[in-house]
């Protein structure tokens, strides 16, 4: 998830071609210092041996980012089992309300390297990623992108933006070394939001 902190989009400026979803991630990655998201996520597990894929979770899910080293994590907000990370200065803090356990960890070793790298500059979306546009059906009203990391490390294997005929995110799909795949629909975003030092607290 923390992935989506550099992958919402915003219209770019009017020019003679409309704008294609590579475009508009382009703009984005140039113009955003911070972003508040509502999302439902879906969480696959690896295939079993026969290939099979099970049943996802399912779970709500806030974040809150600002560049170069800040974000917010919230799973199941207000729930019983809620789950919270936090980071900030090169260090990730959570705590788990369903059993109370808490702890902290250098970002770099709790956090995917592409993830930060993203988050800690701004128009370098092309030097982290190679991406391409989606070829879609004709009279489309979304469009989409793929993104395949250039980050050594990283553990996603390649990822997908959808984005609404307005230039807004609405979905992303992250795949996996293992197979494993994050669906993650976007209920509400907001672009470039004031924050404050007490919104990146447990």
């Amino acid at each position: 998830l923390a992935l989506t902190l550099t992958l919402a989009s915003a219209l770019s400026a009017p020019s003679a071609r409309a704008a294609t979803a590579t475009d508009l991630l382009y703009n984005f990655d140039k113009t955003t210092y911070s972003g508040s998201l509502d999302v439902s996520v879906d969480l696959y597990a690896p295939p079993d041996k026969n290939g099979k894929v099970g049943a996802p979770q399912r779970y709500p899910a806030k974040l809150l980012f600002e560049r170069p080293d800040r974000f917010r994590l919230v799973l199941r907000p207000g729930a019983k089992d809620e789950y919270r990370a936090v980071a900030e200065a090169g260090i990730v803090r959570w705590l788990d309300l369903a059993t109370g356990f808490s702890g902290k960890e250098a970002a770099d070793k709790v956090t995917d390297p592409l993830a930060l790298a993203l988050l800690g500059s701004a128009g370098e979306l092309l030097r982290f990623t190679a991406s391409k546009n989606l070829v879609l059906s004709k009279g489309s009203k979304i469009s989409g992108a793929q993104i395949v990391p250039k980050t050594w490390g990283s553990g996603l294997q390649r990822g997908f933006v959808w984005l609404s005929s307005s230039g807004q995110p609405i979905g992303f799909e992250f795949v996996f070394s293992d197979q494993s795949k994050v669906f993650v629909s976007v209920l509400s975003f907001k672009q470039n939001v004031k924050t404050s030092p007490g919104d990146f607290q447990l």
